[in-house]
């Protein structure tokens, strides 16, 4: 299968590799980013497998899902990951999660959500990106509103979810509501 790469002035988005893992599975160990999703610092496997999963996908033929690194095009450093999982009938599941140093940077999120956009329509020929997420997530409904996504859907979530007082909530944007979105080209990086 051909690497998948994204390239942004900021950053550059690409399929992980085995020199990857030690940085993916520190920011996933971060207290920060256990307490947010109420994991388990004592499962060391986790991230491991996780990472091992990511590998996986990128041997599949048709690949279905993609599941990129976040890398700092200055630094180098692994900012988080981001990628496409297909459900089948045209609509994939965009998923992005920031390295909790990166936490609160919008325009990062912004960048990295508009290429994963702009790449699944285009490239992968997609009809409907979803997007999942906790309501008392704020950044992400944000960032769904600014790319003219609908709340389509709305649960009870995970015990961690319901702990908080929060729901899950899905989000769709279809093709022609991105490529007509006012917002789409606004954010310059």
């Amino acid at each position: 299968m051909t690497p998948v790469l994204i390239d942004l002035s900021r950053f550059l988005l690409r399929d992980f590799g085995e020199s990857d893992r030690g940085e993916f599975v520190s920011y996933q160990a971060d207290p920060r980013y256990l307490a947010l999703y109420d994991l388990d610092g004592g499962d060391a496997r986790r991230a491991q497998d996780l990472f091992d999963r990511f590998l996986e996908w990128q041997a599949t033929n048709p690949r279905a899902n993609i599941q990129l690194g976040i890398f700092d095009r200055r630094t180098g450093g692994l900012c988080g990951c981001a990628g496409l999982r297909d459900i089948g009938d045209g609509t994939a599941v965009l998923g992005i999660e920031l390295a909790p140093e990166q936490w609160g940077r919008f325009g990062t999120a912004l960048d990295v959500t508009t290429a994963l956009l702009d790449y699944g329509f285009s490239a992968l020929g997609l009809d409907t990106i979803l997007g999942s997420t906790a309501s008392g997530n704020a950044r992400v409904a944000k960032l769904a509103r600014w790319f003219g996504a609908s709340i389509v859907a709305e649960r009870d979530g995970p015990t961690w979810m319901t702990a908080r007082g929060w729901r899950e909530v899905d989000w769709a944007v279809g093709r022609n509501a991105w490529r007509d979105a006012p917002r789409r080209n606004a954010h310059s990086e």
